[in-house]
Parts: structure tokens; sequence; C-alpha cells
């Protein structure tokens, strides 16, 4: 195998490697745009469990007071 053959060999090699890490990026974006819109969905529904409650409180102790 010449040097120029070696060469080639390592541009062929490299340029796999860069599209490869390319793509690795674009994945990457992805999955962290997903879990910002999982924790943010999250975030909602401990939000939404929390009014419910506090609205069932304040349900329960509105009546009492009405009822005595």
């Amino acid at each position: 195998m010449t040097d120029s053959d070696r060469l080639d060999k390592i541009e062929t090699t490299l340029e796999k490697l860069v599209t490869e890490l390319e793509f690795l990026k674009q994945e990457t974006t992805k999955t962290n745009d997903k879990v910002e819109i999982y924790q943010k969905a999250s975030q909602q529904v401990v939000n939404l469990a929390f009014s419910l409650i506090l609205t069932a409180t304040i349900a329960i102790v509105v009546q009492g007071v009405i009822n005595h």
C-alpha cells in the first residue's frame, strides 16, 4: 500500500466520521428537544394536580363554613 493509498483511506475514514458526528449532533438536538417538552409537560401535570387539590380543599372548607 502506497502513501497515497493510505492518505486516501485516512481521508475517507475522516469523511465518514464527520458525517456520523453531524448525524449524532442532530440526534442529540432532537433528544434535547424531546426532554425539554417532557419536562414542561411534567411541570404542567404537577401544577394541575396542586390546583385540583387546592380547589377541593377550598370547596370543603367553604362548605363547612356555610353549614355551620
